[in-house]
């Protein structure tokens, strides 16, 4: 890949690839509903498109940083200011090395950059379009340096997706031993794994991808394949499975109603708890589902009470459930109960990610509301004080919601 010349017009073929892709997920999501496809062919492609669209924007935006980086400074100053980005980029990547040639007076770039880092751009637009041109490039790549977690990261991923399964995964071990907080190779492992029906290592690893600072490329590759959604069903018991699937399973199609399957679901929980009180599965879900809005998606304060009691039977029949910890912390932030709040995300912190975290929001996006809502003027209440929020069961004007309520 040496005497590779970068061209900024190749922005704009990765830009006509973005929006290729994403017309793509539109279409295919029309097949599907229209019933011209069926859920595995579904998945799958889904699943290709997605991450292709995300790697497209992770090219994207190498190929921004390398193009600015190889246009002819004008001046003094904006030489040291292009050194200045070079060497932070060389410092938070740790492979970042730049080489450049020299330049004709008429200011045409006539030598070349070969970087690691542009290499991997390549190599992600040559797997974006071909896996196993991908695979080829970055075998080049490993060669000279077989350690880069980014090309072992995205390598496993073009070789997953020609169905060498076992090559890929043992790419993505390889990266994670190099880098455990890499949160790339999480996200497709955890991907692996619930496709591989092991919800629990899935789990684990969307726990630690969101740990360490994902890119809004991988969330968005997480979000839009709805695996949180599936590793919370697959992983609560048997018996609240089976409300979450036959509730939806009830509803029209063309014509989903919330109302109707919230209802569904209460009613299905009910008897559920009605054989087993102390289900905790069962009781967050239940304190979930009784939670009713307004015409105007605002919550009904009246319906609060009884979702904090379910909330408090979840946390008394395990005190260590992080769903059951994280719908209490939720529904005492929505009665402006700030205290309360942030003591069960304190206990939270030494948690697993609760699986539910979808549906209520995860622990650091209640942290971010509480910031902004004591920031806003709703104040904590305290154990040595008179409480300075509203009664329990009313919602003080202007106080907080639970967030995320509409799920993920």
């Amino acid at each position: 890949m040496s005497g590779q010349r970068l061209d900024p017009d190749e922005l704009a073929l990765l830009e006509e690839e973005r929006e290729h892709l994403l017309t793509s997920l539109e279409d295919l999501e029309r097949e599907h509903d229209a019933g011209d496809m069926d859920d595995a062919d579904y998945e799958t492609l889904r699943t290709d498109y997605t991450v292709r669209a995300a790697e497209v924007l992770r090219a994207i935006e190498e190929r921004r940083s390398l193009v600015v980086q190889t246009r002819v400074p004008r001046s003094r100053g904006r030489t040291l200011a292009t050194i200045g980005v070079v060497v932070g980029l060389a410092v938070l990547t740790g492979v970042f090395v730049a080489r450049s040639a020299g330049q004709r007076g008429d200011g045409a770039i006539t030598g070349a950059v070969d970087t690691e880092r542009a290499r991997l751009a390549t190599c992600q637009q040559a797997s974006m379009r071909d896996p196993e041109a991908g695979v080829e490039c970055y075998d080049e790549l490993l060669a000279d340096a077989p350690d880069n977690v980014e090309a072992l990261t995205y390598q496993g991923w073009a070789l997953i997706r020609l169905d060498r399964v076992e090559q890929g995964a043992a790419n993505l071990g390889r990266a994670v031993e190099i880098d455990p907080d890499y949160p790339d190779a999480r996200v497709f492992r955890a991907i692996v794994a619930a496709r591989g029906g092991d919800h629990e290592l899935a789990a684990a690893e969307i726990d630690r991808f969101y740990r360490n600072d994902p890119s809004p490329a991988a969330v968005s590759v997480l979000r839009s394949e709805g695996l949180e959604r599936e590793v919370f069903i697959s992983t609560i018991d048997e018996a609240t499975r089976a409300c979450w699937q036959g509730a939806a399973a009830a509803q029209d199609p063309d014509a989903a109603d919330a109302a109707s399957f919230l209802t569904d679901l209460r009613q299905c929980l009910d008897d559920v708890l009605a054989r087993d009180p102390d289900d905790v599965d069962a009781l967050v879900s239940a304190a979930y589902a009784s939670i009713d809005q307004d015409e105007a998606g605002a919550l009904e304060p009246s319906s609060l009470d009884p979702a904090v009691e379910l909330a408090e039977r979840a946390v008394a029949a395990d005190p260590t459930d992080p769903n059951a910890l994280l719908v209490r912390a939720s529904l005492a932030f929505a009665q402006a109960r700030v205290a309360d709040a942030e003591a069960d995300l304190l206990v939270l912190d030494g948690l697993d990610r609760p699986t539910a975290s979808f549906l209520f929001g995860a622990p650091d996006d209640l942290r971010a509301a509480i910031e902004q809502a004591v920031g806003s003027g709703v104040q904590p209440d305290t154990a040595d004080s008179a409480p300075t929020t509203t009664a329990p069961g009313t919602t003080a004007p202007g106080a907080p919601s639970v967030p995320n309520r509409e799920g993920g």
